[in-house]
């Protein structure tokens, strides 16, 4: 009975085992069919990592680890230009998604941003500043982008730079300099740093040109305050090159709500999947805290504005907003949105921006006359020259004639150091187009690489049959000299010269913004807004600086070049060590 039962089901078994085989063997097909299909697909006739596409993760693991290095995204893009040797290549980024495509040729990005409407604002970059509401910065360039930027229009014209934010800056600045003052007495020849510093000091000048003198707490105040009170024997003073660390006044939540969101806004953007973060940090107690006070703060500043505005007393940044809104609703025959979130949002973002990226700007033009004191000495002698009177009569200059200045060589120095420090631009393909003769699909992520050929190398040659028709049409200005060592900081390069010496006054120089590559502010439609604010901030802080003082060097310890990259490119650190000049 058991012999008969062992060879009746002998066939079962065989049959069994067969079947398991074929299953797995289906089964074996259909995953390794399913994961060649999920491989990353290069774009054709456009270089790439063969590497990269032998795994699902694609260059990721590459990125990441590059960036967990340096601190940053554009470092290891400018290297894959550089490896694969070509002006356009494509990287792996996000599985399952399209591959970016990395553009390191100046008059195509240029043709781009500034003529080719079938790219815009990059939705993955939408999606990460979701936590910013809204603010035009999000927006595609349709009617919501233009509505946000006409009720903001007023706040970049000369008036109001010159009668609201040009006082304020200058105040401001006026306090860093104090401040500044009591640390260089306090550390007795010593290094400090002073990322706090300008960053609090541009902090200030948003407050301020946003709400004028109807917000009265300050960043930088309570910090001048608390080291007035300071006896040498309160600070701890170390070797001569050890830095000295000062006591700080802790700043009001609202402030940390301006400091903390545009920290939000990075991380989600490198997330990768940026809608469910959002989605699962707005759960989040601490989150919730950073925005409830945003939204508090910015009612309240909204409510005395319209309380201005309604008075006929039309002085700050929300006020204006106001009053652009009620003309335009006059205009449109409807009653005027006062209550709009808009009002709050792109007010918050305006000084969220601002304040971040000024700040990072500032410290690097501290770091390169710090490291290049024979630049600092040329910049100096400019001043003195320039502003004659000012110091004929041993006094500081004054916020009119800082102003009116014709300053070359101080314009030069400003846009040397955007140019090295530019971080990628970004643009999505509204729909199937071409770069350079290569397809590019609906959706794809375009990066203008602004720290590799073309701007900190040499440009890589193109065949101009592959250039978009726009582009060949367009006027060539970039055309300065491209065997220079372009990784090195020289302003002179965005001079020219009016006669045969060598003096860097008015009459010698003129400064020409358009004679080099340059992305930091984009172009075009969506160009930066605050631009002419950030260099009058720029441009005053650093002629107080080296007017007052002298910048000297710094041990090689506290004097790294290293940035971190984000909303703007920023130093990780930022000493000095002051004398009075």
């Amino acid at each position: 009975m058991s012999l008969s039962h062992k060879i009746i089901s002998t066939p079962d078994d065989v049959l069994t085992i067969g079947q398991l085989f074929v299953a797995v063997s289906i089964t074996t097909l259909v995953f390794y069919s399913l994961y060649r299909w999920l491989l990353p697909k290069p774009i054709p006739g456009i270089a790439y990592n063969p590497n990269a596409t032998k795994s699902l993760l694609g260059d990721a693991p590459a990125m990441i680890k590059e960036v967990k290095l340096t601190g940053e995204f554009r470092v290891w893009c400018a290297k894959q230009v550089k490896l694969m040797n070509s002006p356009i290549c494509q990287v792996f980024i996000r599985p399952l998604s399209k591959p970016w495509v990395l553009l390191a040729d100046f008059r195509e990005s240029k043709d781009i941003l500034m003529r080719r409407r079938e790219f815009d604002k990059s939705s993955f970059l939408a999606q990460g500043m979701a936590c910013m509401g809204s603010f035009h910065g999000i927006y595609t360039t349709g009617d919501k982008f233009r509505s946000n930027r006409q009720l903001i229009q007023d706040l970049m014209t000369t008036s109001f730079l010159t009668n609201h934010v040009g006082p304020a800056i200058y105040a401001k600045v006026l306090e860093v300099m104090k401040l500044l003052e009591l640390k260089m007495v306090l550390a007795n020849g010593r290094p400090f740093s002073v990322k706090k510093d300008f960053e609090y000091a541009s902090l200030d000048v948003m407050l301020e040109f946003a709400f004028g003198k109807n917000w009265v707490h300050t960043a930088t105040g309570p910090q001048v305050e608390l080291l007035s009170k300071l006896s040498a024997s309160d600070v701890n003073l170390g070797a001569l090159d050890q830095p000295v660390t000062f006591p700080m006044v802790p700043i009001v939540d609202f402030l940390n709500s301006v400091y903390e969101a545009p920290e939000i806004v990075e991380k989600t953007i490198n997330a990768i999947m940026p809608k469910l973060q959002t989605w699962w940090w707005s759960k989040q107690s601490w989150y919730k805290h950073i925005f409830d006070e945003k939204e508090r703060i910015m009612k309240e500043q909204v409510a005395i504005g319209l309380k201005n505005y309604r008075s006929g007393h039309v002085k700050t940044g929300i006020e204006h907003m106001l009053l652009r809104e009620g003309t335009r609703a006059e205009k449109e025959g409807r009653e005027p949105d006062l209550d709009s979130e808009v009002f709050r949002d792109e007010m918050f973002g305006d000084i969220v921006g601002g304040h971040h990226t000024t700040s990072g700007a500032m410290m690097w033009l501290a770091k390169y006359l710090t490291d290049l004191p024979q630049i600092q000495a040329k910049l100096r002698s400019v001043l003195y020259e320039t502003l004659a009177s000012a110091k004929e009569e041993d006094r500081l200059f004054s916020l009119e004639e800082i102003r009116r200045a014709n300053l070359p060589y101080l314009d030069a120095v400003i846009e040397e150091m955007l140019r090295i420090n530019a971080v990628t631009v970004t643009r999505e393909a509204l729909c199937d187009t071409t770069i350079l003769g290569c397809p590019i699909k609906k959706g794809t992520q375009v990066f203008f690489v602004s720290n590799g050929p073309g701007f900190l190398s040499p440009s890589i040659p193109i065949d101009d049959s592959k250039r978009s028709s726009t582009s060949l049409e367009a006027k060539i200005n970039a055309t300065w000299d491209e065997t220079q060592d372009l990784t090195i900081f020289n302003p002179e390069r965005w001079l020219v010269r009016k006669n045969d010496g060598d003096g860097l006054l008015a009459d010698d120089v003129d400064f020409d913004g358009a004679v080099g590559p340059q992305l930091v502010f984009g172009l075009g439609r969506r160009a930066c807004w605050g631009r002419r604010l950030a260099y009058l901030e720029m441009k005053t802080m650093i002629a107080m600086l080296v007017w007052k003082f002298q910048l000297l060097e710094t041990p090689p310890a506290l004097s790294s070049h290293a940035g971190l990259e984000g909303i703007a490119r920023v130093p990780q650190q930022c000493y000095l060590r002051l004398s009075k000049f």
